[in-house]
């Protein structure tokens, strides 16, 4: 095969490839949200687990491979700042537009508040302190007539009636759950803006690596050790935007195009400047794939996880839910570190 020959099948097949596994998941989302919930927010956090190694696993071992050696001090910096870009542009938009992303936070605090005076007025009880040598006790004084239901911050806690004979001093008066409650919010596109930027930066770098091979051979192998993982990543973003209930057909379409087009340019663009300087390469390629290397890792940890993570700590009759995001993040995590180690052996 042609040199040629062999990089327009590069670009025909990842292309495709790429738009038909980022398309799969908006099939099921409009059912799968109502009818399997826990298996789309697994989903989810399995691709979490797949961004996260994607960061750290992948791109940043190949930023510093990349990078000159008097430069390689940087690495680590120049993956930091990705991370505080979009953590600024972030509250940024936030800043000037909180208002119109308030996601319920009002609502929420009001209705907590309204709570917490409805308890208050019904279950009001005082503490009596107990001090001896070296201990501190606080013992409640008043045991009314309960129907309180332990909020749902820790549901090891079953409710508290009246018709149990249960006295309050079985049961601590509260608990607090290790994680906040408040989902992030829903209507910012920083999330999937930047999880869609920092991808396609990924695939455009890893396009240009093609587009820049000497022999058909070489973007062969090359090829395949991209669409090993760019599918998977490629899936992974399918149902983040396919997760956003505020998003569109048209506008998860356009995602994934834009999204599929980023390796197909990105060879294009090797193969038509394959007589760009070296130097500039040499501090180009790594600068560009360490900023998307932190831009990927804010999106998982601080839009797509907590985000998960929250929405089902608030539904505790399915107190399995946390163990099997879990486990699915792990999976996640476990198979792109597979899929890179094995990339990595077969490459050298």
């Amino acid at each position: 095969m042609e040199l040629t020959e062999a990089k327009i099948t590069a670009m025909i097949g990842l292309g495709l490839s790429s738009m038909l596994v980022g398309l799969l998941p908006a099939w099921f989302s409009t059912h799968g949200r109502q009818q399997w919930p826990l298996f789309l927010s697994s989903l989810l956090c399995f691709g979490g687990g797949v961004l996260m190694a994607t960061s750290l696993v992948h791109m940043l071992p190949e930023i510093r491979e990349a990078i000159p050696n008097e430069y390689q001090k940087y690495t680590e910096l120049i993956f930091c700042t990705g991370f505080f870009i979009v953590y600024v542009i972030d509250e940024v938009v936030h800043f000037f537009y909180g208002d119109a992303h308030d996601h319920g936070a009002s609502t929420n605090r009001n209705n907590t508040q309204d709570n917490h005076k409805t308890l208050t007025r019904r279950h009001s009880y005082s503490y009596q302190r107990k001090s001896g040598y070296g201990t501190t006790e606080y013992q409640p004084l008043l045991y009314g007539d309960c129907s309180y239901r332990q909020e749902p911050y820790n549901p090891s806690y079953p409710p508290i009636s009246s018709s149990n004979n249960t006295s309050w001093d079985d049961y601590p008066p509260s608990q607090l759950c290790h994680v906040g409650h408040q989902e992030p919010c829903d209507a910012s596109p920083i999330g999937n803006v930047g999880l869609l930027i920092a991808l396609c930066v990924h695939a455009l770098l890893e396009g240009l690596a093609i587009g820049l091979q000497t022999s058909s051979s070489q973007v062969l192998l090359l090829l395949g050790a991209v669409a090993s993982h760019k599918l998977v990543v490629g899936f992974c973003l399918g149902v983040e935007l396919a997760s956003n209930a505020g998003g569109s057909s048209c506008r998860h379409f356009i995602s994934i195009t834009i999204f599929s087009l980023g390796s197909v340019i990105g060879i294009i663009t090797g193969m038509a400047v394959i007589e760009i300087p070296k130097n500039i390469l040499e501090i180009a390629f790594p600068v560009l794939q360490g900023l998307a290397a932190g831009t990927l890792l804010y999106v998982t940890v601080s839009e797509v996880l907590p985000r998960e993570r929250a929405r089902w700590h608030k539904q505790h009759h399915r107190r399995v839910a946390g163990m099997v995001q879990l486990m699915a993040v792990a999976i996640g995590f476990v198979i792109m570190t597979v899929i890179t180690l094995l990339l990595d052996h077969n490459h050298n």
